[in-house]
């Protein structure tokens, strides 16, 4: 299983999962407490993306208070196939 490509996933996908996991909730495919740790899960999830646009941030207001002298901000694209880095190539 580590060796396993992760699926790509991006803001879409996301939603996409948790109306389904809504859905099976809502017809009793799945019980509340497989529900609340998928729900746990796409809260972390939500969180690394989150944690992505605050360090670009950052990056951008120390790029304009001049700390990031030759340097570029760059929003690190994590929501790519396999997460490779589309930014740089």
């Amino acid at each position: 299983m580590v060796n396993e490509m992760l699926a790509p996933v991006n803001t879409k996908s996301f939603l996409a999962f948790i109306f389904n996991t809504m859905e099976k909730l809502d017809k009793g495919e799945i019980d509340t407490n497989t529900a609340c740790a998928q729900a746990k899960l796409m809260s972390q999830a939500n969180n690394v993306l989150d944690y992505e646009i605050k360090r670009t941030l950052v990056q951008i207001k120390h790029k304009e208070m001049g700390m990031m002298q030759d340097k570029q901000p760059i929003l690190r694209e994590i929501e790519s196939k396999g997460f490779d880095d589309t930014v740089n190539k």
